[in-house]
């Protein structure tokens, strides 16, 4: 009966290492805001209100042998559309951060890979910048499917912010 027990707690304990192996280790989100170009006028020359552009995209860091599959983004229960591409380096720029001006620099830990996701928006009305609570993150890593909470998003400067 020890034996069996043991066995058991052996076979859980090994099933969860190696589960916890190749999901997410670390993820963070970004937004950029930008206004395109010329301010419109009205045929009275009133000022035309211009859509800001916010383009969002996050950084995963995990362990895994493939390309992870993303199947969802929400921001806010607003579902996201994603597309995920390969981070050749070990560590990559990100860009400055608008509030400080400091650079944003992503490293990856011996062993581990980044991935960049990029976002856009399903469809409806855009999500406001500032009313990001609560991303939620699921996909699959290697055969293991995952969801990953991210409750905050740096804002980064675009050219046009300087």
């Amino acid at each position: 009966m020890k034996k069996i027990f043991s066995l058991v707690i052996l076979t859980v304990l090994y099933t969860c290492s190696y589960a916890q192996a190749s999901r997410v280790q670390k993820a963070q989100a970004f937004f950029t805001v930008s206004s395109p170009g010329t301010q419109f006028v009205d045929d009275n020359g009133n000022k035309v209100p211009i859509e800001p552009i916010v383009d969002r995209f996050i950084y995963i860091e995990c362990k895994c042998n493939g390309k992870p599959k993303i199947d969802s983004v929400w921001y806010n229960g607003v579902l996201f559309t994603a597309s995920v591409a390969d981070q050749e380096e070990k560590a990559a720029n990100i860009g400055i951060k608008k509030d400080n001006g400091k650079p944003v620099l992503v490293k990856a830990k011996k062993g581990n890979h980044i991935w960049r996701i990029g976002l856009v928006q399903a469809g409806g009305k855009t999500l406001r910048h500032e009313s990001v609570k609560k991303i939620l993150i699921k996909g699959k890593l290697d055969k293991a499917r995952f969801s990953y909470t991210i409750v905050s998003e740096t804002e980064l400067s675009t050219p046009d912010s300087y």
